[in-house]
């Protein structure tokens, strides 16, 4: 199919826009966690030698899987798994992590929203062509993630997905992106277990919101926490898991941080340890610092004490 066609009842982008862009294996700014699946091609295939993508390119060229989270799930979910989908989205991108789903139906869409509605940042990785929305009813959420995030896939602009295949290959891409994935109501036999599965295989954590025993949407979930996964209730429980993980696999050194995350370290440093006396000395209003304090412990760079007071990880702290 042409790019300048879209499928019936979707839109596409047109061709030459300069929202269109691609992305070769070969790039100094390919994505290294994608890069990995070269080291492991028994889990799912090589990487993509090609990803073609539509909106912010610098959301995947920039991308810190640390600070990216994987939230899948049912097509066809309960109210309440909408409403866990779309809390996690808003929550976790709320702390500053880049929301990746597939934008399908169901619990990948509230994912999304949730991000979106929380000004955050979120990546949908499709089946076919990245331009063209898959299913052709998310057409306003495609909108919306090309307006303040992006989609991405290993298709050219404007072709359909070839066939069911194509979804699993997506899932590889999905798991590979971010250290993390969160699956939120599966049946048994779900596509969202072929990306835990995938995920676990490449050694990143697995994460899964249980549900009822004997419910049909918590089969997925439920069996992979018997198998190991791990159990949370909220962003909060991936949270503060994730912190434990960053103190350990700290990437960012201080001296590379944003500015603000920067100011934020010295005035803990100077003697501030209380969320009251930070906010009162830092560098924006209290809500970005809450925020900020989060980004700083997942990268293991601060630690709170069972007090609620701050201190600066110093085996962690590098300067220039």
């Amino acid at each position: 199919m042409s790019g300048a066609v879209a499928r019936a009842g979707g839109t596409a982008v047109p061709p030459g826009d300069p929202a269109r862009w691609r992305l070769e294996v070969r790039d100094a700014d390919y994505p290294a966690s994608l890069a990995e699946l070269a080291e492991r091609p028994d889990v799912a295939g090589p990487p993509p030698a090609t990803i073609w993508g539509v909106g912010d390119r610098r959301l995947l060229t920039e991308l810190e899987p640390t600070f990216a989270v994987t939230i899948v799930g049912s097509r066809r979910p309960s109210a309440y798994g909408l409403e866990v989908a779309e809390d996690l989205g808003s929550e976790l991108a709320a702390a500053g992590l880049t929301v990746i789903s597939g934008m399908a139906m169901g619990i990948d869409a509230a994912a999304h929203r949730g991000a979106l509605a929380a000004q955050g940042a979120s990546i949908a990785v499709l089946a076919g062509g990245p331009d063209d929305p898959y299913p052709p009813s998310q057409r306003g959420l495609h909108a919306d993630l090309l307006a303040a995030g992006a989609a991405i896939g290993e298709r050219p602009h404007g072709e359909e997905p070839p066939g069911p295949w194509a979804f699993r290959e997506r899932n590889r891409i999905m798991a590979a992106l971010s250290d993390a994935t969160i699956v939120v109501e599966a049946a048994e036999r779900s596509g969202s277990l072929i990306t835990a599965r995938i995920a676990t295989e490449l050694g990143r954590r697995v994460c899964c919101v249980p549900g009822r025993i004997g419910a049909t949407l918590a089969a997925g979930p439920n069996g992979l926490i018997r198998d190991g996964a791990e159990l949370i209730r909220g962003a909060e429980d991936f949270l503060d898991g994730a912190i434990g993980v960053g103190a350990r696999r700290a990437r960012m050194p201080a001296r590379d941080l944003e500015p603000e995350l920067e100011r934020l370290l010295e005035v803990i440093e100077g003697g501030a340890s209380t969320p009251d006396a930070i906010a009162a000395e830092g560098p924006g209003p209290a809500a970005e610092i809450a925020v900020a304090l989060v980004r700083l412990e997942i990268l293991g760079l601060v630690r709170c004490d069972s007090q609620g007071r701050y201190e600066t990880s110093t085996h962690t702290r590098r300067r220039p």
